[in-house]
């Protein structure tokens, strides 16, 4: 049994940040860039209307007073749509946001600008192909409403630079400029099993000696909250050759979490199928409550980065705090995530109430956190034990408690794990 604070060093040294991979853009969000993306357009990539009204040639309407000037309506330009007829003196073109400039035109009049028809032909029409209409622009001024080609970036322009974290507004820039995969930090792939030939899946109804399998859906959770790829891999039985078959596929992923079977009964099986499958065993058992008999080693790989690999106790708040404290740091680092984000942060805080460490190993106990005039206040809550998830659900925290066996009263300062 190791100490707390050297198993945690030493899950820190064994990950690594992996490699940058490429993938499809949509699987890239709140990944961070490793290659540049260069575009391989204008944008825009075309002369464009900015606004809805009439693309003219601004010496028709420079000459205008507050009459206005009248114009002949020669086509109508939808967004997509192309022609090839040329905007002369006298005329113009009706044109919507977004669709291309006509040649010989150079500004866009906005709708709003459009008087009442004299004697511009039928009402329907007026406005469009056809007809004949008067536009007054006050605040006329040359080349207005046009979004020059290139304006905002050139074909062969690096537009998204390394480092960059890939948001919306970065996933939709990417997208213009035709970048329909990048090359990017990856997302951490953690396959989840779950061990236990008692387990039943959550939509069965336990039959007596039989419990829901409720570490896999929190585990899985917990490696999405995270950002990683969770591949939820089911229950194996207590079988060796069912919990064999299970680890030989889930060493295929970064990291693989399993829960239960890595105890000291008859039917703890995980220690000796890991040895087997050539899992280097790097430590078994931690001075922790709850989370005690937590397993951790590495598979290395001839053509990728080894395989980091958690055996987490069956209890589902063992489980959960044994991720936390072991798997997430892990997730973290292979993501290539700074050091101050690779655990959960930790404050000081006021009890509310009594509580009691434990006397031979450090303690977690989930604890509700408020802020008063006193700062950040803790209010241990009730809990069972290691199988307890209810106790859990509504702590925003975790007392650090070392080992001792002291007893804390309310008013004492004591340490906090805050949670996500």
């Amino acid at each position: 049994m190791i100490e707390l604070a050297e198993a945690i060093a030493v899950v820190e040294s064994h990950a690594r940040p992996l490699p940058p991979r490429r993938m499809r853009l949509a699987e890239a969000v709140g990944r961070t860039l490793a290659l540049p993306v260069v575009s391989d357009v204008d944008s825009p990539p075309w002369d464009r209307a900015m606004m809805d009204g009439f693309a003219v040639r601004g010496d028709d309407v420079a000459a205008a007073g507050e009459a206005g000037v009248e114009l002949d309506v020669v086509v109508d330009i939808a967004a997509g749509d192309v022609t090839g007829i040329e905007v002369r003196r006298g005329s113009c073109a009706r044109i919507m946001t977004g669709a291309p400039v006509p040649k010989g035109a150079d500004a866009v009049i906005p709708i709003e600008c459009l008087l009442p028809p004299d004697s511009a032909g039928p009402p329907a029409r007026a406005g469009h192909a056809g007809s004949r209409v008067r536009l007054r622009d006050a605040r006329f001024r040359a080349g207005q409403h046009i979004g020059r080609q290139g304006a905002a970036f050139r074909v062969g322009q690096e537009v998204l630079a390394c480092g960059m974290r890939l948001a919306a507004a970065e996933i939709g820039l990417a997208a213009e400029a035709g970048a329909t995969h990048v090359v990017a930090s990856p997302q951490v792939r953690v396959a989840i099993l779950s061990t236990g030939s008692e387990l039943v899946s959550p939509e069965a109804v336990p039959a007596f000696g039989q419990t829901r399998n409720s570490n896999g859906p929190m585990l899985f959770a917990a490696v999405k909250l995270l950002g990683g790829e969770p591949i939820p891999m089911g229950v194996a039985a207590d079988r060796p050759e069912a919990i064999r078959a299970a680890v030989a596929q889930g060493l295929a992923a970064d990291i693989l979490v399993l829960s239960g079977g890595v105890s000291a009964g008859d039917l703890d099986l995980v220690p000796e199928i890991f040895a087997r499958a050539g899992v280097e065993k790097i430590f078994h058992k931690v001075r922790l409550k709850p989370g005690k008999p937590v397993w951790f080693g590495r598979l290395e790989r001839a053509d990728s980065p080894p395989t980091l690999v958690f055996g987490l106790p069956g209890n589902p708040a063992s489980s959960l705090v044994c991720f936390e404290l072991f798997v997430r740091p892990a997730m973290r680092i292979l993501a290539g995530a700074g050091r101050d984000a690779w655990h959960l942060p930790r404050a000081k805080a006021v009890l509310t109430g009594a509580t009691k460490a434990a006397a031979d190993r450090p303690v977690y106990l989930p604890c509700r956190l408020t802020r008063s005039s006193r700062g950040l206040e803790a209010a241990p809550l009730p809990w069972t034990g290691s199988s307890d998830l209810l106790g859990l659900t509504g702590a925003g925290g975790l007392l650090s408690l070392p080992a001792g066996g002291k007893r804390y009263e309310a008013g004492d300062e004591v340490e906090v794990v805050l949670r996500d």
